[in-house]
């Protein structure tokens, strides 16, 4: 049997020694130890190729000055034409937005918001009547601010298609928690990604029995309607 030879400092193995016990092959197919060893290390490489071109998580901040939250709240009874719609302001305190580029369903939504930062958007009603409307839905007859300080969503899952590039059409799914309870919500968003940034609007209708709210109501004759409608612009940068 041949042996290795050596080359100054660098010693070569006979390589038809190194592949005795090869399994039985079809003729002409190698099983050379050092193909083998190369082919393995070119498909690692592969490997490690593929993974570093995957997208990768970015977290984002939400930016509480260039999002907006509105809620509008309409009227209903038989002397509904004596009250007023309500819009209100729920301003975002902090958020954070997880993206994956070009694989939404990767990514991940968590909105804060204050309730007792919930207020009637100016002009919207008559200025005597806001201290009187806040007054009441930051009361424990609505959000009970005092013992619930806190709204949260955070998302479970996220579904959607690419409308072009850089432009999504999504539904976030999540959970919804106010006043010491959950709910399950999902949220329709349109979603633009420019850079570093994105930006997501969208608008969705609720009931407030399905929040566990009473709609309030005056003297039994005006009643703040059960159905709302919430809209949602939110920026998120680095």
């Amino acid at each position: 049997m041949r042996r290795g030879r050596s080359i100054g400092p660098f010693h070569f193995f006979d390589e038809s020694k190194l592949s005795q016990g090869c399994p039985a092959r079809p003729r002409g197919v190698s099983c050379s130890p050092v193909k083998r060893i190369g082919a393995v290390a070119l498909s690692a490489l592969l490997a490690g190729a593929v993974s570093l071109g995957a997208g990768q998580p970015e977290s984002l901040a939400v930016d509480p000055a260039a999002s907006r939250v509105r809620i509008h709240l309409g009227r209903t009874g038989l002397l509904k034409f004596l009250g007023h719609d309500h819009e209100i302001d729920a301003p975002i305190a902090e958020g954070r937005v997880v993206v994956v580029e070009g694989d939404p369903a990767r990514s991940s939504v968590r909105l804060r918001l204050e309730a007792g930062r919930l207020s009637i958007v100016p002009g919207s009603e008559p200025g005597d009547d806001i201290p009187k409307v806040e007054a009441r839905m930051r009361g424990r007859e609505v959000l009970d601010v005092e013992r619930y300080p806190e709204i949260v969503f955070a998302s479970s899952s996220v579904a959607g298609e690419a409308i072009e590039p850089g432009r999504y059409r999504l539904r976030v799914r999540g959970t919804l928690e106010m006043k010491g309870r959950s709910f399950p919500v999902e949220i329709p968003l349109e979603v633009r990604q420019t850079g570093g940034e994105i930006q997501a609007r969208g608008a969705v209708e609720w009931r407030l029995r399905d929040l566990g709210i009473e709609p309030p109501s005056v003297a039994g004759v005006v009643n703040v309607a059960n159905e709302f409608r919430m809209t949602f612009e939110i920026t998120a940068r680095p």
